[in-house]
């Protein structure tokens, strides 16, 4: 079983999330040349729909099992430019 942890920030403050993702994710990169905002899309099954969520390219963003061990680093995070 897989989750995502996504550290983002939501009205000015820092905010963890942890998602179940299941047995199965799909994850898409987009080159910043493509898209300046969002890094990735992590894609997973949960009954008949496929639901996403988008990685912006400030998050923090780790698929991992759900027992905390990291498998996959998405993001660290980029600090947003002024």
């Amino acid at each position: 079983m897989y989750a995502l942890k996504l550290i983002t920030e939501r009205e000015g403050r820092k905010v963890e999330e942890v998602h179940c993702l299941g047995d199965m994710y799909r994850l898409e990169f987009y080159p910043e040349s493509e898209n300046k905002d969002i890094v990735a899309r992590v894609e997973h099954t949960k009954k008949d729909a496929i639901p996403s969520f988008d990685i912006k390219r400030t998050d923090h963003a780790y698929i991992t099992t759900v027992t905390g061990d990291t498998v996959r680093v998405i993001s660290r995070g980029k600090k947003a430019c002024q």
